[in-house]
């Protein structure tokens, strides 16, 4: 079988072009890894050979052969450290052998310039010995990948094939000739094709099983933070309910002794009794908002918080909230007003709105100075009513108004009569406003008061995912 040589040299570096294009391609749109270039860079090197080659009656003969030597043995030691570093390594110890290794072959190769059957031989050998490297460190690696088993055996066949070639150049000496039409020759160029193009087919296909390895690998690792998570979040719902019924409880027994304690110290007429028993209650009061706003707050960031819409009138339950909150006005002699100016009827979750309307009222009680007046307002407007808490207390900065809303922050002022807070009071007061698809605002002067707005939609709607 003979072959028209220009015409399979010009085949082996238009297949060259085309496996070089796929590398850059997947390093630019799939992996981004540096030997992915490397690998380029030899086939790169390979095919500016083959160009010198098939120039080499118009180039200066001595700096094409030398230039072609160079290229050949660069792109055995380029293409080989690539292939090794498909797992992303740089293995020093490697990289020196194989820089010190292709410097040695090449000076051998500038030493017998003169004897074209030598130069074969060394450049031949080199190529052998690159490949075989490269076949030991991918059959070794750890992971074992099935496709770098299969490249390790193509580099070693092809390893072996080039020690055969190297021995049968050996054997003819002086009368081998280079792309001499002889049956050796045509297989050595027939296998060089296809041993190229399996490399980089069988390459590409390494990075896609690395890659199914890595995503299942990371899918494993999700699911058990999956399990992780859901076991979390059942220790978080018992804590919950624990925090909710063993814990809230007492504090209500806690309130109920101390409004009878009051009444008994109060027929006693013993004012230090008296002033003891009501900061009994009124701490146990305010640790029992505190409690209850960190059950509502946390049942609102876990999507727990039920939305149960009713038909209500505003005015009784603003009413009822004001009842609740009048000892504490009292206690600090502030005038608590509700005046509702008409039957104000809206469908929506009363128990949500119920902790709007108390964190907001012992907001302003909290921040009024003792004499003090609050006023609650409500007005209807087309499809939606407003309510507003309106005090004449310390007021706030702008600074401050931009902070309090935010938890991360962690804004919490001492109030009028040095009463402590969490500064979470407002925060579930906006989100809670918002879950019933209203807008929560405030108007407020340094030394003039504060005025707290919210606005909630007379019919009700579906609360806000």
């Amino acid at each position: 079988m003979t072959l028209d040589y220009p015409s399979i040299l010009f085949f082996l570096a238009l297949n060259n072009l085309f496996i070089m294009a796929l590398f850059i391609y997947q390093y630019f749109y799939h992996h981004k890894q540096w030997y992915l270039l490397l690998v380029a860079l030899g086939i790169t090197l390979q095919t500016s050979a083959i160009i010198l080659y098939g120039n080499r009656d118009v180039l200066p003969p001595l700096l094409t052969l030398r230039l072609n030597n160079f290229f050949l043995v660069a792109c055995f030691a380029l293409t080989s450290f690539g292939l090794i570093s498909f797992d992303g390594k740089v293995r020093k110890k490697l990289l020196r052998l194989f820089i010190v290794s292709g410097l040695l072959f090449y000076a051998a190769i500038l030493l017998f310039e003169d004897n074209f059957t030598i130069i074969s031989i060394i450049r031949i050998v080199s190529c052998s010995f690159f490949y075989a490297i490269g076949a030991f460190y991918l059959f070794v690696n750890k992971r074992k990948y099935k496709f770098s088993i299969l490249l390790s055996g193509v580099l070693l066949l092809y390893s072996l094939f080039q020690l055969f070639r190297a021995f049968k150049v050996f054997q003819l000496g002086e009368s081998y000739v280079f792309l001499q039409n002889s049956t050796f020759n045509n297989w050595f160029l027939i296998i060089s094709i296809l041993v190229i193009s399996s490399i980089s087919i069988g390459f590409i296909m390494l990075l896609k099983e690395i890659d199914q390895k890595t995503i299942l690998r990371k899918n494993k690792i999700i699911e058990q933070d999956k399990r992780k998570l859901e076991a979390l979040h059942q220790t978080q719902n018992k804590l919950f309910s624990i925090i909710a019924h063993d814990l809230r409880s007492p504090f209500i027994n806690i309130l109920g002794l101390s409004d009878i304690l009051m009444d008994n110290v109060k027929k006693s007429a013993d004012p230090e009794s008296e002033k003891c028993t009501e900061l009994i209650n009124t701490t146990a009061k305010n640790t029992l908002n505190l409690l209850d706003n960190l059950l509502n707050w946390a049942k609102s960031q876990t999507g727990e918080l039920g939305f149960s819409p009713e038909k209500i009138q505003l005015s009784e339950v603003i009413q009822e909230i004001i009842g609740l909150k009048m000892a504490n006005a009292k206690s600090k002699n502030i005038s608590l007003k509700y005046s509702p100016s008409n039957d104000i009827e809206l469908i929506t979750d009363k128990n949500i709105l119920g902790t709007i309307l108390r964190n907001l009222i012992a907001n302003a009680i909290k921040f009024t100075n003792y004499g003090g007046h609050i006023e609650v307002v409500t007005s209807a407007n087309g499809q939606q009513v407003e309510i507003s808490i309106n005090d004449n207390g310390v007021g706030m900065t702008a600074e401050t108004i931009r902070k309090i809303f935010d938890l991360s922050t962690n804004v919490t002022l001492p109030g009028t009569a040095n009463e402590n807070g969490s500064g979470l009071g407002l925060v579930l007061c906006k989100e809670f406003v918002e879950k019933l698809n209203g807008k929560l605002w405030v108007e407020s002067e340094v030394g003039k008061g504060s005025n707290f707005k919210f606005t909630l939609p007379l019919a009700t709607v579906d609360p806000p995912k």
